[in-house]
């Protein structure tokens, strides 16, 4: 490690005090600098006028600008996955190869980050186009609007496994104790199903369910979960219904049953869940069965409903409310993904 550099004012007086006629020890005791570094001030005084050090060219790089702007174009595309093979390509474009671990501390420096993808629906154009077309024919209603809708889905939740990545502190001679191990085991332990809806009232009645959805269920969801909560809504107010796309929505047994009890369902685009702010509930309700283990199906349910009970009726207000700010994202990202 080298030594801290003498300030150049400190080299000024050095080479004033020996213009003054003292000599080299008596100005090192009084400047309390080594005897050396005032030689090496005067003697750089006088070989170029100057007290400062010149700039320093320092370690040079060892992948240059012009081997950097290459690295850019490698981290693109389906060139994404391996450093080795980033690696092996930017090498055949260098004069002198560099490791893997060199190009890794490159693209951290470049801000980039190995993370793991992102799972999202995949979408084809004329999927992006429908978004954007529903965002256009909505993007002009206000929260006040967005609150008289009722926004629904059902999802799937494990006994033994998490939708959420769960991460802990611990310590290393930790890793193996019970609360520091996500159990597993064959089929995940059982899963059971959740119908849900949210609207500027609050979240609705809940339907816990261990068989697969269809038609014929999802009717009784309609004939009791539903209209019960719908109930709860001052009748002056005139309810939108939002289901999306899945089969056993557009069956005709369901259709029948929607035009029997007189819903008015709001039209949605295909393949939109993000654009759906109930969708934020089933992250938020797998964090809360994360913190407690479960063994069998009967205690998912349970914790099921009583996480539901007790979600944040204001917090469901506010993701109604949040639609405004979903559409326009949508139409920024022209009918792509968005978060």
């Amino acid at each position: 490690m080298g030594k801290k550099p003498v300030d150049s004012i400190v080299r000024a007086q050095a080479v004033a005090l020996s213009d003054a006629g003292l000599n080299q020890v008596e100005i090192s005791r009084q400047l309390h600098i080594s005897r050396h570094c005032v030689q090496n001030a005067i003697k750089k005084y006088k070989e170029t006028g100057q007290y400062n050090d010149f700039p320093r060219t320092g370690r040079p790089k060892k992948i240059p600008n012009r081997g950097i702007r290459h690295l850019k174009r490698l981290v693109k595309d389906d060139g994404r996955l391996s450093a080795a093979k980033i690696t092996s390509d930017l090498n055949a474009s260098l004069p002198k190869p560099v490791s893997t671990r060199t190009v890794r501390r490159y693209l951290r420096d470049l801000g980039y980050e190995y993370v793991v993808k992102i799972k999202k629906q995949w979408l084809s154009n004329k999927h992006r186009q429908q978004r954007v077309n529903w965002c256009t024919r909505y993007m002009h209603w206000t929260p006040e609007d967005w609150r008289k809708v009722i926004f629904s889905d059902e999802s799937t939740f494990y006994v033994l496994k998490r939708k959420n990545q769960c991460k802990i502190w611990r310590l290393e001679k930790e890793k193996l104790l019970p609360e520091c191990i996500q159990q597993t085991n064959t089929g995940d332990g059982g899963k059971v199903g959740i119908w849900g809806g949210i609207s500027g009232f609050g979240a609705t009645a809940a339907r816990i369910y261990m068989e697969n959805m269809d038609g014929k269920l999802y009717c009784d969801v309609l004939q009791h979960q539903l209209k019960h909560s719908m109930a709860q809504i001052p009748k002056t107010t005139k309810i939108l219904f939002q289901q999306d796309l899945a089969p056993w929505h557009t069956s005709n047994i369901v259709k029948e049953k929607i035009a029997k009890l007189r819903l008015d369902v709001l039209d949605w685009a295909p393949k939109s869940p993000d654009l759906n702010p109930v969708e934020m509930l089933w992250s938020i309700l797998d964090k809360k069965l994360a913190s407690k283990p479960m063994y069998s199906k009967a205690a998912l349910m349970d914790r099921l409903q009583e996480e539901w009970d007790n979600v944040d009726q204001d917090l469901c207000i506010k993701l109604v409310e949040s639609m405004p700010e979903r559409i326009r994202k949508c139409l920024k990202a022209k009918g792509g993904h968005f978060l």
